[in-house]
């Protein structure tokens, strides 16, 4: 495996996922330890990552642990999914290197044509939102409510209550185990009592998302948890309404980088 930090820039080049996972969590530190405002990351060298290698990346980027530097990443065409998926190109400017045909010329008109067609993010990103806590540690009390989103924001998983699936009950799906858990009015899930459904992992917190019904849709809502609720892979910041089919992961952290728990809302009956 090769990892290089010099300058400002770190630069992977990894031939497996584990190596190249190891690479972010060992250098990417170090990166930032740098006295310069902006710092670069290049991983043009590593080989085709899936999105469980990428979120190595991710988690640090969302994590805030970046918040106080400018990040350019430079990225292989192959990586320029995720990011946009995870919404990254809000958070840090991107740069999608593609590599020199064999004969060493490029087509200048063709780049130029997938560039208006909106093919490759180019933009410079806005100024940084806000990033999620995501500590190891649940909250003895509560945190603060959110605050109203500026413009530049991430994206919220926002929808019109129009577009929720209405159903009479809803069930809400443990993936791990395969539980079911019926909603006629509402549940919450939380680390201990009084919540419905007790989950004692420690970066889940006491009372940690909700679902109820109103009227013939269900809403689900996180109730100020320190390690956020996500919902199709988008941060809860308010009440949304559910649909059938939707994910659920509650606590993405260094600890559990893919979630404490996952879960899934349908109103089928199996």
């Amino acid at each position: 495996m090769s990892a290089s930090l010099r300058w400002n820039r770190l630069m992977i080049a990894a031939e497996s996922e584990e190596e190249f996972i190891s690479a972010v969590f060992d250098y990417f530190p170090q990166l930032l330890q740098l006295p310069y405002e902006q710092v670069e990351m290049d991983i043009t060298g590593t080989a085709e990552i899936s999105e469980d290698a990428f979120r190595s990346i991710a988690l640090k980027l969302i994590g805030g642990e970046a918040e106080d530097k400018k990040v350019l990443i430079r990225i292989p065409p192959s990586v320029d999914r995720y990011f946009r998926h995870a919404n990254l190109y809000r958070m840090v400017e991107v740069d999608v290197v593609h590599p020199l045909p064999a004969n060493g010329k490029v087509d200048a008109a063709k780049v130029k044509a997938d560039i208006q067609g909106g093919k490759y993010a180019v933009a410079k990103a806005p100024a940084k939102p806000p990033r999620p806590d995501l500590t190891e540690q649940a909250p003895s009390e509560p945190a603060p409510a959110a605050q109203s989103a500026p413009s530049g924001k991430p994206q919220r998983a926002s929808r019109p209550v129009d577009k929720a699936t209405k159903a009479d009950i809803g069930f809400l799906v443990d993936v791990e185990s395969g539980t079911r858990h019926e909603i006629r009015n509402s549940v919450m899930i939380g680390r201990e009592p009084p919540s419905d459904l007790v989950y004692q992992i420690p970066t889940i917190s006491k009372r940690h998302f909700q679902i109820r019904k109103e009227a013939d849709a269900f809403m689900i809502e996180d109730m100020r948890s320190t390690n956020g609720t996500y919902l199709n892979g988008l941060p809860v910041h308010e009440p949304v309404p559910l649909r059938d089919g939707d994910e659920i992961v509650v606590a993405i952290t260094l600890k559990h980088p893919k979630g404490a728990r996952i879960f899934q809302f349908t109103t089928r009956r199996e």
